[in-house]
């Protein structure tokens, strides 16, 4: 996976001896800044201030929902078991539980 610029998300195929391009997921409003993967889930935060949750065992990945509590750009993003940890210029981390 990448984030972009161009508010995008890249799912990439690295089982090759080049990086070939699957999907491009869309939904943010603003560049990708970071990504976190646990297990089939992708998290990705952006400075359109919100986390997407995506489904990745969907092809291509659709949206779960969205993570809106911050009020500037989520810089940083941390899995540890069941919580997710996003650092934001709202000058806050954020601590949700994404156990089942």
């Amino acid at each position: 996976y990448s984030g972009s610029g161009d508010n995008t998300i890249r799912v990439w195929d690295m089982t090759q001896s080049v990086l070939v391009l699957l999907y491009t997921l869309t939904g943010h409003t603003d560049d990708v800044r970071d990504l976190a993967v646990a297990d089939n889930t992708l998290y990705s935060g952006s400075s359109d201030n919100t986390i997407r949750v995506w489904d990745t065992t969907q092809s291509p990945p659709v949206t779960l929902g969205r993570l809106t509590d911050h009020t500037d750009n989520v810089r940083a993003l941390a899995l540890a078991g069941n919580t997710l940890y996003s650092g934001s210029f709202d000058t806050t981390v954020r601590v949700w539980d994404i156990g089942c």
